[in-house]
């Protein structure tokens, strides 16, 4: 006899624990050498080392340790080579570990005796059932062909269930009696039951006229047939029965009539007739591969396409209708919509357009498939290629999709292959006719559209085209809806296009199971981790790249001036008509940069445009501009502050600067400095009237030519009307702070220019 300590150890009554523990490994090792293997199995349970329960449970080794510490589990504890060990029984483990332990030991459950079965839980031992109770088959083919062998099946479990006080005999009688057989009929249905089962009634549908065939006969004939459909493109079942009776009749063979050539025909593998007609290239198309891209990780895969609306919408300032033309990017894995944009005329721009909005809100990408028409492989777009390159981006063209071993494939939206091309130019022209969900992205477009129209979306015309009859009625149909306004125009379409896009991401998708945004998110949970880009590196690298010459430090878009903020971030060091990279938004002018020629990138703005009515706006860029030429005076005496005289002066020059410090006379006589001073300006007078004659004008261009004058007039002593004056205080009233500014400093180099001639 035997218990468990308070430690969960198992010890011998009456005997010493070490004594006790080495007899229960000699049993251990006795038995284990009967029991399966792995399967540690002594008279009373299994028991399981701590590794094996460890990985059942899931659980760390501290756990184990902890419950047996508190006797939650059923051990005993053996002594070998790596000392104290623990021997943990199968039936104190929780019902999950049972069924786990035997569900991945499916041999060893199926050999435990009862006694050990009926320790474990209730469920376990429901498991070990399962797995040593025969199984039955009756064959998949009688399954399909229920509805023969139904009748047969019945009528015999109704015969061999004899009811209480019937003789068998009798039984059997009135049961064929009932079903309208002989009893003979019916013992021959019970014997092939009692021997065959089910499949006794199963009956080989082989039609009994292609019996007469011989077997050579049929090959020849199927050979016939197949080679008549290779070299004529279509089959000739009649010229088939003609070549196989001819030579039948030199063989000997046996065969039948022309129907039945027919009949066997018909039953030809129709896999040997397209074979026959498109050679391995039609096989190709019925062994396609149906893709699935749940294994690809979040925008590892874009795809990009234009898109033509179907709706129509008016430019309310042109009154022009057209239909809208869009560039959407869609996420494979996720079937997100990466990004997109819309105008009125599809062009290359729009796919950069579409790509900043995806990689603002989701990120980077890693590959982007896209239509090799003109706009996606101008220059601009390959331009685009080549910067994302280095944020470790690619593109492809679309085709590469549907790249098979033998070519291209065209293919249906749901997975059927219609043609397989050899080249990407045919793909490209084989797309498009043959289906027109040929590409991957189109039923994003149909899914759009149609949420577009439950949103109610007005304007809705497939084409204005077909028979005159239909031409006509559409073309009054939108006429109609011109004239009632009821046309969006292109700013409330973009709003409603938003809309749907929004609606899109957050509906379950029929694939998908969830919706595109819920995907994102749970690939996110499951470790996947959006890869960012620098805003202002993914506004550069999508602007439109251009060269523009510099000219006082601004250059010139499109009729707009753009200079820098400050000195280190402009081109007023730069010397003027050198050219410099620029780029910029085709929609946004607000942002533009530009790459100097040290290859530093900096941003430009606006040149700010002063107005002689705003008077705070001249003030502030008046305050700018003395702060630049602030800025260049300090630098400039930053850097000449420690450099004295450059300029190496004549002896006698110095000599003579000395004189004047010591000729001049240290107290001047005031009356004679006037009377000097009188005879200077008497001179000067007669001087300036020999040298200087004032113009008199009376026709002006305009009143700030007039007051011009008038100011001169004032200068040069010269008699001013009463009517000049009133018009100069007027014309000073509407002046502003700028044209004040210039007269006074007008007044100031006139009355210098004067003094200089008449010195």
């Amino acid at each position: 006899m035997g218990r468990f300590d308070a430690d969960g150890g198992y010890n011998l009554l009456g005997k010493g624990c070490n004594q006790g523990c080495n007899q229960i490994e000699k049993v251990v090792t006795k038995i284990q050498a009967f029991s399966p293997k792995g399967c540690n199995l002594l008279q009373d349970d299994i028991y399981l080392t701590r590794a094996e329960v460890q990985k059942l449970l899931g659980v760390t080794h501290v756990a184990i340790l902890k419950a047996i510490k508190k006797n939650k589990i059923k051990v005993i504890s053996t002594h070998g080579n790596g000392g104290k060990q623990y021997r943990i029984a199968l039936s104190s483990l929780p019902l999950q570990a049972q069924i786990k332990w035997i569900q991945e030991n499916q041999e060893q459950a199926k050999t435990l005796p009862e006694h050990i079965v009926l320790k474990l839980a209730v469920e376990a031992q429901l498991e070990v059932t399962k797995l040593k109770a025969p199984q039955e088959e009756v064959g998949i083919d009688v399954l399909a062909r229920a509805d023969e062998v139904e009748k047969y099946v019945i009528s015999v479990q109704k015969a061999l269930n004899v009811p209480s006080g019937w003789k068998k005999s009798k039984w059997i009688e009135k049961v064929a009696k009932d079903e309208g057989i002989s009893v003979r009929a019916m013992y021959e249905r019970i014997k092939k039951y009692q021997q065959e089962g089910s499949r006794a009634f199963v009956r080989d549908r082989e039609n009994g006229h292609l019996k007469k065939w011989d077997t050579q006969a049929l090959q020849y004939l199927r050979g016939v047939y197949l080679k008549l459909i290779k070299e004529g493109g279509s089959g000739h079942k009649k010229r088939a029965y003609e070549c196989v009776a001819a030579e039948a009749e030199k063989q000997g063979w046996r065969i039948g009539s022309s129907s039945s050539a027919y009949m066997y025909l018909q039953q030809l593998n129709p896999l040997l007739e397209r074979y026959a007609q498109a050679g391995s290239r039609g096989l190709d198309n019925i062994f396609y591969i149906v893709r699935k891209y749940d294994d690809l990780e979040p925008f590892e895969c874009i795809v990009g396409d234009q898109h033509r609306f179907d709706f129509w919408i008016e430019d309310k300032e042109t009154n022009r209708v057209f239909r809208p033309e869009g560039y959407f990017f869609v996420d494979l894995r996720t079937r997100i919509c990466y990004g997109f944009s819309l105008a009125d005329r599809y062009n290359s721009y729009m796919m950069g357009l579409a790509l900043r909005m995806g990689l603002k809100v989701y990120g980077k990408f890693r590959t982007a498939y896209t239509d090799n028409g003109k706009p996606e492989v101008s220059r601009y777009f390959n331009e685009i290629i080549k910067e994302l390159h280095a944020h470790g981006m690619d593109a492809q063209d679309i085709s590469e999709l549907y790249k098979t071993d033998s070519g291209y494939a065209v293919e249906m939206e749901e997975g059927e292959v219609v043609e397989v091309v050899q080249s990407r130019k045919e793909w490209h022209r084989h797309a498009r006719p043959y289906n027109a969900k040929a590409k991957l992205i189109e039923r994003f477009f149909g899914s759009l559209e149609k949420i577009m129209l439950d949103l109610g979306v007005p304007g809705l015309i497939r084409e204005l085209r077909g028979t005159s009859e239909e031409k006509s009625q559409d073309e009054k149909r939108l006429k109609t809806l011109k004239q009632e306004g009821k046309l969006l125009s292109f700013e409330e379409f973009l709003l409603k296009l938003f809309e749907a896009v929004h609606i899109y991401n957050n509906r379950r998708h029929y694939s998908l199971k969830l919706s595109p945004l819920q995907t994102l998110t749970k690939a996110i949970k499951e470790g996947f981790t959006p890869r960012r880009i620098v805003e202002k590196e993914i506004d550069f690298v999508l602007m439109k790249k251009d060269y523009r010459s510099v000219n006082r430090g601004r250059i010139i878009i499109d009729g707009i001036l753009y200079e820098g903020s400050s000195l280190e971030e402009g081109l007023w060091d730069i010397p003027d008509r050198t050219r410099i990279e620029v780029r910029y938004d085709l929609y946004e002018r607000d942002k533009v940069f530009i790459v100097r020629p040290d290859n530093r990138i900096v941003e430009l703005r606006m040149v700010p445009l002063s107005s002689m009515k705003d008077k705070e706006k001249t003030s502030e860029l008046m305050a700018w501009k003395r702060d630049m030429i602030r800025s260049v005076k300090d630098e400039y005496q930053k850097l000449t502050a420690q450099i004295g005289g450059v300029i190496e002066y004549s002896n006698r020059t110095k000599e003579i600067l000395k004189r004047k410090k010591t000729d001049r006379p240290a107290v001047l006589d005031p009356e004679q400095l006037r009377r000097e001073v009188d005879e200077k300006k008497r001179l000067t007078l007669e001087a300036g009237q020999k040298q200087y004659r004032f113009q008199r004008k009376t026709v002006f261009s305009n009143n700030r030519e007039r007051y011009q004058y008038l100011i001169e007039c004032e200068l040069n002593e010269v008699e001013i009307s009463v009517q000049d004056r009133e018009f100069m205080r007027q014309y000073e009233e509407t002046m502003d702070e700028t044209e004040r500014i210039w007269f006074k400093n007008f007044k100031k180099c006139y009355q210098y220019e004067r003094r200089a001639i008449c010195f």
